[in-house]
């Protein structure tokens, strides 16, 4: 598996990185996702045990007595026990400070390194595995972005958590979709602190002039289906807006309605790519975004799309971190679009991003590297801190409860809405069951089909979706393209 995946990102190195032109760099954060089975032909045929036939209790908001961690005693340590924190910039240093800082008897025992480079082109893992087969600053804490996470925690590189300590019963109150993207072969393999939901981030003066009114709740209503969001998306052109910058905007709502995982596996190992209806509605979706003239024609992270921030553009599919480090770039702005913009529901359900904390599994101090885990993305207290201090919206049920009763969240950027209870609700319904390791080069290649099918380089959605099984068949050689 270490092999298949590391070509998957060596076959992605060019794509941009998922947060460019979004203030992603080395300094600022980039807050980037179902139990991880890779499902096989077993699976398929077998009639299920009748505990698991039945439906699960859907998730609620509600927090859960969560179990707790004891902190190691630091008796008996010598430098040996020092351990490595790692990541692509300094937001993973940045929120492990609130641990160390309320348990300062570890400060000498923990270095974070910062390497600096971009996180998702393949640099950034080349990087880890080298320090892990060197062993001198052996990688014992590092942070992953979403879309390579697979890679670490689908590998004997990193640790069964429980093995360290860190059970799911202690991980209680994180959002199911987090749990169940971290958990490889019904183990967990990694935390994250903040979960990352998404939301329809649209422009209230625009809304107040097109559609009469700029609530939340009232635009919902405006976009609560895709058939409502194209009606609304006529209106708008009507008025002379585009309703949203371009037709990739909408493509993390729709890929994460996926019905199956893209690529099964089989209990000989082999590997079959099994595309579905989450595919085929991106690209006719995305067409008719461009054919009808409803977007602006722009592409995800081009200057165009970032600058129609203060453009005649009603809204962004856009997520937690969206709203503070996208959005939020205009403050200072002559056109500054700043206090206009809030944020509702959307047609869908889904997360854009997310970072996700791993330990390694030669750590020289696993009861070290496992507590500050824990404590970073399960105490209640410390995320609580985290969101009222950071805006970034935290993966503790418990810790966002007590958020939303203490009246905190209110944004500025928004116009003083408060989106924490919008995005606590939208955490509970994103469905991450199907996803695997190849998602992320897999949707690289839809995007090049959707912008052939766009342009009329493929005649028909089933031209653009033969050039996907094309491209897979030759860059992914051990995966059956039917």
């Amino acid at each position: 598996m270490k092999k298949k995946l590391l070509s998957v990102l060596l076959s992605t190195a060019m794509v941009a990185s998922l947060l460019v032109g979004c203030g992603s760099t080395a300094e600022e954060p980039a807050t980037e996702p179902a139990v991880e089975e890779e499902a096989t032909e077993e699976a398929a045929t077998e009639e299920p045990a009748e505990e698991e036939a039945e439906e699960a209790e859907p998730e609620t908001t509600e927090a859960t007595e969560a179990a707790t961690m004891e902190a190691p005693s630091t008796d008996g340590w010598d430098d040996s026990m020092k351990i490595y924190a790692y990541s692509w910039n300094d937001e993973f240093g940045s929120r492990l400070q609130y641990v160390l800082d309320a348990y300062p008897e570890y400060a000498d025992y923990v270095e974070y390194i910062n390497l600096g480079v971009s996180g998702t082109d393949g640099t950034y893992q080349t990087a880890i595995d080298t320090a892990m087969e060197a062993g001198d600053k052996y990688p014992s804490l590092f942070a992953a972005d979403n879309d390579v996470a697979k890679y670490y925690t689908e590998s004997d590189m990193t640790m069964v958590l429980a093995d360290a300590g860190i059970t799911n019963d202690m991980y209680a109150n994180a959002y199911q979709y987090t749990v169940d993207y971290a958990t490889y072969d019904g183990n967990l393999k990694a935390l994250t602190w903040q979960a990352a939901p998404g939301n329809f981030t649209y422009r209230a003066d625009i809304a107040e002039e097109v559609l009469g009114t700029s609530e939340p709740a009232e635009v919902q209503e405006y976009v609560k289906d895709w058939d409502t969001f194209f009606e609304t998306a006529q209106t708008m052109k009507d008025a002379g807006y585009a309703m949203i910058s371009g037709p990739d905007d909408i493509k993390y709502a729709v890929w994460d309605q996926q019905t199956q995982p893209w690529v099964t596996v089989a209990d000989d190992g082999s590997e079959t790519l099994t595309l579905d209806s989450a595919v085929t509605d991106y690209l006719e979706m995305a067409k008719k975004l461009y054919d009808e003239g409803y977007t602006a024609n722009t592409s995800m992270w081009s200057d165009a799309w970032s600058a129609n921030f203060e453009g005649d553009v009603f809204g962004y599919f856009g997520c937690t971190w969206f709203v503070y480090w996208c959005i939020a770039t205009t403050e200072d702005s002559e056109t500054s679009t700043f206090g206009q913009w809030r944020v509702c529901e959307g047609p869908v359900s889904y997360h854009w991003g997310g970072t996700y904390v791993m330990i390694g599994a030669d750590t020289p101090n696993p009861d070290l590297a496992a507590f500050l885990l824990y404590e970073l993305c399960a105490d209640p207290e410390i995320m609580y801190t985290i969101e009222e201090e950071t805006m970034d919206f935290v993966n503790n049920k418990e810790a966002v409860a007590n958020i939303i009763a203490d009246g905190k969240g209110a944004s500025d950027i928004l116009g003083g809405q408060n989106p924490v209870e919008t995005w606590a609700e939208a955490a509970l319904t994103i469905d991450l069951s199907n996803s695997t390791y190849l998602d992320s080069a897999l949707k690289a290649i839809m995007d090049t089909a959707s912008q052939g099918y766009n342009a009329g380089t493929y005649e028909t959605v089933d031209d653009a979706v033969q050039f996907i099984k094309d491209e897979v068949a030759k860059n992914y050689d051990y995966i059956t393209v039917e």
